[in-house]
């Protein structure tokens, strides 16, 4: 019988778009008629009075499913920060064991799930453990998440590194528009950031999702678009062969 466990998605800094691509994986996973569960294990700057519009509840609109917010995002915080300190601000401990123990049983509901992160690979989660252990702890492969554009190569790089000292299995690095490119200088940016990664990575390299406009209100119209694209749909089977090959 197929077993799979699912996918880490991380990204090279905050606000590369790690939720837009998980989102778009996810949707176009359930499209393509897989069950896939999502987790969101730690997320900062909630707003209480919004929590349709966090990051779990996106996740969870886009695979379809109705598992219980606690169980999918059990750290939710107030603070736009970093988690150790949004915990701490809260006067809270973020437990590694409880979040396994939460994706264990995720797991056992769903042959693949999609894990998406906070900030990048080394983000402080507790006093002695960062978000790499997280993914260690998992035992996941990773989705790298990276932005196109200035410092992008250097962020990507130095990232893969670290995956790869920690011996973290890399599926692919997926690099996403994060501004609008108006000029020829930024355009060639992009073109020369794509260029060399592909030189210098020995993972698949895909994408760049090309940018998109501030999303209030027309999320969900995004990610059902995003999750047609080619750069997604090459996500998606990598990460549905990734289960096959363990299994």
């Amino acid at each position: 019988m197929r077993r799979m466990t699912g996918v880490f998605v991380t990204g090279t800094d905050t606000g590369v778009g790690k939720t837009l691509v998980s989102a778009a994986l996810v949707r176009r996973l359930a499209q393509t008629g897989h069950r896939v569960g999502v987790m969101k294990p730690v997320e900062t700057g909630v707003d209480a009075g919004a929590l349709d519009e966090s990051d779990a509840a996106r996740l969870m609109a886009a695979a379809a499913v109705n598992d219980s917010l606690d169980l999918v995002s059990p750290y939710r915080f107030p603070a736009p920060v970093a988690p150790f300190s949004a915990a701490e601000a809260q006067g809270e401990h973020i437990a590694l064991s409880e979040i396994v123990r939460r994706y264990e049983r995720l797991a056992a509901r769903y042959p693949c799930v999609v894990v998406e992160g906070a900030g990048g690979l080394l983000v402080p989660m507790g006093h002695d453990w960062d978000m790499s252990d997280l993914i260690s702890r998992l035992s996941l492969p990773v989705v790298l998440v990276g932005r196109v554009g200035l410092g992008g190569i250097n962020h990507a790089l130095l990232t893969l590194e670290a995956l790869e000292r920690r011996r973290t299995r890399v599926l692919a690095l997926f690099l996403n528009e994060t501004a609008l490119s108006t000029t020829p200088v930024q355009r060639k940016q992009c073109a020369s950031t794509v260029a060399l990664l592909k030189k210098r990575v020995s993972v698949p390299l895909l994408g760049p999702l090309p940018y998109q406009l501030p999303l209030e209100g027309r999320w969900n119209e995004t990610v059902e678009q995003l999750a047609g694209s080619q750069p997604i749909s090459e996500l998606a089977e990598l990460v549905w062969n990734a289960g096959e090959e363990t299994s």
